[in-house]
């Protein structure tokens, strides 16, 4: 249904009047995964949470659409897969299709009183009034000036973000806990995803005693609820947006990164059909673009046609899902490309980048103790083998895991023929996903800019007459531009032609990243030099680089940098940054680039980051 042009509808109402129909709370935090004590961690401090869990459904497969912040809450409010509005990408900002709205509209036009507590970082332009009556520090139900009136209400816990681990902002968040309560990093288990020092134990004794502090907030704001004699017509529901600050973890889709904690407490008389009984366990397949559907089902306003989300909690539930999908796209300055399904047990990972490390240099993420910790060990060939592999590239261009007996995810199946028949039903049921919700990521994030430039959405790029087959052959040609095989050289040879210039950007890529790179191939890669679009040229460059002929690539790409475009900045320095030290003769142009950016008062952003970085690498 997401692919289908739909007319604007705003909401349909049931009959029930708005003074009939319940109060909605969520409490959310950031970057926990599991680690409450409800969920099973013997080191975690809290007596709130586990309390709330014994009057609540806890449901132990609640997964996030996407592991970091600005796609993931994306997903959440419109109740659409990011990548189907062209907004995974993180902190894009796409422009919304007419009919896609965020779900609080629905719920303010039924007459509820909506607030949020305050982040909001949406991947998508936006106007706070017609979402929200409030959006901010002070917002609160509190606040709505008719007591009759029903509210929706958002708290957002920040104090648990990745950024609070590091020592210094841990001592912020903490400063008022006596020190016998916190952690001692001696007792901490690390799992073999990481390396088990004292700096990773530490790392991980601060982020417990940070989630300390986030439930007693949490039991704040349920005594707010009981001393207003509320308690008993709120349903509410907290939940995490994905998983912890470390590697591996927050950012990407594995279970590290995207099985989240969530439960929901129904007072007796909103229970549906005997749900939400206190104490219970759900193991329910639910994905957090979930989360605003319920709500609108709970409220009694009908879920619209084309969220992609559904509710698990109310009246008239579909069947509940066999399978949770993830994406993960550009991650702050880094492009990669991965999409995933998840039944009950397996995950199927597909990699689109594979010619790039799992853990890519990320100014931002760098901070990390824990990451910092691999990377030295590493450089001393002293890292453990489930570690290392993050490090590597070339990654697999498919990974298959049984959760419950590898729920790191650390030893990949997919080679393995008796898990064959798996693999197989995930493949297709991955291909299947992404064809029907209209995978906008497949186009690269050049020609996403361009295109909705004109068409006036992301979304419109593969919802026009037509759409269907052209996600399919995009899908079907970059799956085959990480295999190195001849057969599919000669596929790729062919689709460099194409009238579609993604499609040649695939081709071209997929060229690039052939083990011997000549004759016809490299006709094509130097032809595709010249191609009309930018976004080709740039992948060119890089197939030129793999061919040896790194000069002529360097000097396309150090052009490129003076183009008007930040997408194609940012593409053009990230190949340079790729190349590393033999990329030197680029020197100048990247200092040219700052220095008008400087002048043009633009902030470095994403394209900055990387051209720090890239310079660094020549100055060693």
């Amino acid at each position: 249904m997401c692919h289908r042009l739909l007319p604007v509808v705003l909401a349909f109402c049931s009959s029930v009047s708005a003074a009939d129909r319940p109060n909605i709370v969520w409490i959310s935090c950031e970057d926990i995964s599991s680690h409450l004590g409800c969920y099973g961690d013997a080191n975690a401090t809290t007596p709130n949470l586990d309390a709330l869990a014994k009057q609540s459904v806890r449901y132990t497969r609640a997964f996030t659409v996407h592991g970091v912040c600005a796609p993931c809450r994306t997903g959440i409010i419109t109740g659409m897969y990011p990548m189907s509005i062209g907004a995974n990408h993180m902190r894009s900002k796409a422009t919304l299709p007419d009919h896609v709205k965020c779900f609080p509209q629905y719920l303010k036009q039924a007459g509820y009183y909506c607030t949020n507590n305050s982040k909001t970082d949406y991947n998508f332009h936006w106007k706070q009034d017609e979402v929200w009556d409030e959006s901010s520090r002070q917002a609160h139900w509190k606040n709505r000036t008719d007591k009759s009136q029903p509210f929706f209400a958002v708290f957002n816990l920040t104090m648990t973000h990745e950024s609070r681990i590091w020592p210094k902002n841990w001592a912020q968040v903490v400063a008022g806990v006596p020190k016998n309560q916190l952690q001692n990093p001696d007792s901490i288990k690390v799992p073999k995803l990481y390396p088990d020092t004292a700096d990773v134990r530490a790392a991980h004794a601060r982020l417990l005693d940070i989630i300390m502090v986030m439930d007693t907030t949490v039991g704040r704001y349920l005594r707010e609820l009981k001393d207003a004699n509320l308690a008993d017509n709120t349903i509410v529901i907290f939940w995490s947006d994905h998983g912890n600050g470390f590697p591996r973890a927050k950012r990407w889709i594995y279970d590290s990164g995207t099985l989240v904690p969530m439960m929901a407490r129904v007072p007796k008389a909103l229970r549906a059909k005997g749900q939400g009984t206190p104490g219970s366990v759900s193991n329910q397949l639910i994905n957090l673009i979930d989360l605003g559907p319920t709500v609108l089902n709970l409220a009694g306003v009908k879920v619209p046609e084309h969220m992609a989300g559904q509710p698990f909690l109310g009246d008239d539930l579909p069947t509940p899902r066999e399978y949770i999908h993830g994406a993960r796209d550009r991650i702050d300055e880094r492009f990669d490309m991965v999409r995933s399904v998840r039944d009950k047990r397996y995950r199927y990972v597909r990699n689109y980048n594979t010619w790039r490390p799992a853990l890519q240099y990320i100014q931002y993420a760098e901070t990390s103790v824990v990451r910092k910790e691999m990377r030295r060990l590493n450089a001393a060939g002293e890292l453990h083998t489930e570690s290392a592999q993050f490090l590597r590239a070339p990654r697999p261009a498919e990974e298959l895991y049984d959760t419950q007996n590898d729920p790191f995810e650390l030893h990949n199946l997919a080679g393995n023929s008796n898990h064959a028949d798996t693999l197989s039903r995930l493949q297709k049921e991955c291909d299947r996903w992404q064809v029907d919700v209209r995978d906008a990521h497949l186009v690269p994030e050049i020609m996403l800019d361009e295109k909705e430039q004109q068409l006036g959405s992301r979304w419109a790029i593969l919802n026009t007459d037509g759409g269907g087959k052209r996600a399919e052959n995009l899908n079907a040609l970059a799956k085959l531009a990480q295999s190195s095989d001849a057969s599919s050289a000669a596929k790729l040879l062919a689709a460099s032609s194409s009238d579609d210039a993604a499609m040649r950007w695939w081709a071209i890529t997929g060229l690039a990243n052939q083990k011997a790179i000549n004759g016809r191939a490299l006709k094509i890669i130097q032809s595709a030099t010249q191609d009309n679009s930018v976004a080709v040229r740039i992948a060119a460059a890089r197939g030129l680089h793999t061919a040896g002929k790194t000069d002529q690539a360097v000097a396309l790409l150090s052009d490129a940098l003076s183009d008007d475009s930040d997408f194609v900045k940012h593409a053009a320095i990230n190949e340079l940054d790729e190349i590393g030290t033999a990329a030197a003769a680029s020197k100048d142009a990247i200092k040219k680039m700052q220095q008008e950016m400087a002048r043009q008062k633009k902030k470095g952003g994403y394209v900055g980051n990387i051209a720090t970085h890239t310079l660094s690498q020549f100055a060693e």
